[in-house]
């Protein structure tokens, strides 16, 4: 196979992010000093505790950037020193196992250690939430609300779902929230909050059009590390000016044809489906540059509101619209099971040129169903090969170098040949 030394460029905004992550989290772990209230939170309730002025964190969240500290292992093994089973969501027990180091002084870095919540919203979106949130009750004395998020199966189920959940966050979460706070909920600030959100999103989504340019001036790794401003950067205007920065860079590089990957752009172009693994998205993405591969899209960034032109901050009903945000992402990545994101990524392909696509599958999340045969119906019906990864988000105890390596050489095998095969 041919060898060129390739060079990720790197992008000067994504450097900015480290300094506004890294206030969020101080903002966060100083809040009981300060006499805030506290909320964890998972779903589209998260943003409901940032309209009554709590501090917040959404679970994903707070993952990413634990790992992302190099504290994952560390915090993940005083969970299992506490009873957590090793398969048990990397997610979860990174949450577990901060109260386990707390409670047994375990020392973990200052910068990744949460304050004890007053609530904890956990969006039953998959088996392991329930689990989560009964822990955290049980064991801690964590007061959790628990608001169910059916998954849809097919279009029709969208608007029984959206209205059921719209009830729960009306008579269940918001109650419990005024109670905690001592005060009414506070819709106006809930729609200044989405009305930064919605104009962050739409630069956002302009940012995702620079994916479709070959050679692509950034990865889907840029954007992960640009997730903040969506999912935990409530109201804040510097998300906004985050984005609008990081359009004008890649704009800058679309014009002066500048790729990521130097000298001359890409030689694969790839297909991330999964969640991205976030303890080691630096050592992935060096062994994708080997190749002259880069991974430019999927469906997990859809997830965050990938519709805000149609957010409506001042709808009548702002918590329906709200939620009915939350599901057009939820539409992207589940609709019709698997038979549906065959379809979605058949049209990522065409858009975005894709070359292959990597199935990173969690060996503790399988909430991502169908990929074995996701990637026989997309070879087949479209022609472009994939391959399984399996690993984990966060636990360094299920990543095998050897496996990755051995993968990624046979699929840029497989696209080399296919390649040789196509008429000119």
């Amino acid at each position: 196979m041919e060898q060129k030394e390739y060079k990720l460029n790197m992008l000067h905004t994504t450097m900015g992010m480290g300094p506004m992550v890294d206030q969020h989290w101080a903002e966060l772990r100083t809040a009981k000093q300060r006499g805030e209230k506290v909320a964890w939170a998972a779903g589209p309730g998260f943003i409901l505790p940032y309209a009554m002025k709590m501090k917040c964190h959404f679970m994903a969240g707070y993952s990413s950037y634990c790992a992302g500290r190099r504290c994952g292992d560390q915090v993940i093994e005083a969970a299992e020193s506490g009873g957590d089973l090793v398969d048990t969501c990397s997610y979860h027990k990174l949450h577990t196992g901060m109260f386990y180091a707390i409670k047994k002084g375990i020392p973990i870095k200052e910068e990744v250690v949460l304050p004890m919540p007053d609530l904890m919203i956990s969006a039953r979106l998959c088996p392991e939430q329930s689990h989560y949130g009964e822990a955290l009750h049980q064991r801690f004395g964590v007061r959790v609300i628990g608001i169910d998020h059916p998954i849809p199966r097919k279009k029709e189920d969208f608007p029984k779902i959206e209205e059921f959940v719209t009830r729960e966050h009306k008579e269940i979460l918001i109650p419990v929230l005024e109670e905690i706070c001592g005060k009414p909920f506070d819709y106006d600030e809930l729609r200044r909050i989405l009305s930064v959100l919605k104009e962050t999103a739409l630069i956002r989504n302009e940012c995702w059009e620079f994916f479709k340019k070959k050679p692509t001036p950034w990865t889907l790794w840029d954007y992960g590390v640009s997730l903040a401003p969506v999912i935990y950067m409530m109201g804040k205007p510097e998300g906004v000016t985050y984005y609008q920065k990081l359009k004008a860079e890649l704009a800058e590089r679309a014009a002066k044809n500048i790729p990521a990957l130097s000298p001359d752009g890409e030689k694969y172009r790839l297909m991330w489906d999964g969640w991205l693994p976030w303890a080691f998205l630096g050592r992935i993405i060096r062994k994708l540059v080997r190749y002259g591969a880069l991974p430019i899209c999927g469906r997990y960034p859809w997830e965050f509101f990938p519709h805000p032109e149609a957010f409506d901050p001042e709808a009548e009903d702002i918590i329906y619209d709200l939620v009915k945000q939350w599901y057009s992402g939820q539409e992207i990545l589940w609709h019709d099971g698997p038979e549906g994101a065959v379809e979605l990524n058949g049209k990522l392909i065409e858009e975005y040129s894709i070359d292959g696509i990597i199935f990173f599958t969690s060996k503790t999340c399988r909430l991502w169903m169908g990929q074995q045969d996701m990637m026989t119906a997309i070879e087949r019906k479209y022609g472009v090969p994939g391959i399984i990864i399996e690993g984990d988000m966060v636990d360094s105890r299920m990543i095998s170098d050897a496996q990755i390596d051995t993968r990624l050489q046979a699929l840029f095998e497989r696209i080399d040949g296919i390649r040789k095969r196509q008429p000119f």
